[in-house]
């Protein structure tokens, strides 16, 4: 019996690493300037927006299925100080993409449902997400002026701000010492503001 356990056990981690190994990916850059507002339009997936040190915004999406993969719409249109970023036509499931921008940048990103994991990026942030989760990583939280986190229906962790909200329509305000402003809403999900690196 044991061995029958471990024998499956060891076929499924199998399984998922040859899941991960096949993967499909695919990348699209344009040079763009630090320092602007990069805007995000995001359909339904998983995300993580990545610092860089380079003055490129680039877009790896990665699915399980090549097929689906060539569907989804991806466009960066830069215009002076502001680039607009699409990601459309995104597969119903397992669709991920690594969005890198550099890390001098004021975001703003509206999602559908989903994931966003936002790394430490310095600027004003304006997220919202119809359905899902969102995590910031707020190193200094006292670079921050004006913060607002608002929930329809879900909880907000945020220990960079020693807040903490969970039910219905729940919020926090706070205004700080810094220059950027945080504006972060989700009508159904998860809020986590998380403090250190």
């Amino acid at each position: 019996m044991m061995k029958t356990v471990l024998g499956l056990c060891f076929l499924l981690a199998m399984t998922g690493a040859l899941e991960a190994q096949q993967r499909a990916s695919a990348s699209t850059s344009q040079k763009f300037m630090s320092g602007g507002t990069i805007r995000l339009h995001l359909e339904a997936g998983g995300y993580s927006i990545s610092p860089s040190d380079s003055e490129t915004i680039t877009v790896t999406c990665e699915h399980r299925s090549e097929e689906k993969l060539k569907q989804v719409h991806v466009s960066i249109k830069p215009s002076g100080t502001t680039a607009d970023v699409y990601v459309r036509n995104t597969p119903n499931n397992n669709f991920t993409a690594t969005i890198e921008i550099p890390k001098r940048s004021n975001l703003w990103a509206r999602l559908t449902a989903g994931e966003i994991t936002v790394g430490t990026i310095e600027g004003d942030k304006d997220i919202a997400l119809n359905a899902g989760s969102l995590v910031i990583d707020i190193p200094r939280p006292q670079d921050y002026g004006l913060r607002e986190a608002s929930v329809t229906t879900g909880s907000i962790s945020a220990p960079a701000f020693e807040e903490n909200r969970d039910g219905l329509f729940r919020s926090f305000r706070q205004i700080g010492p810094g220059k950027y402003r945080l504006h972060v809403h989700v009508m159904a999900g998860e809020i986590t503001l998380r403090a250190g690196n």
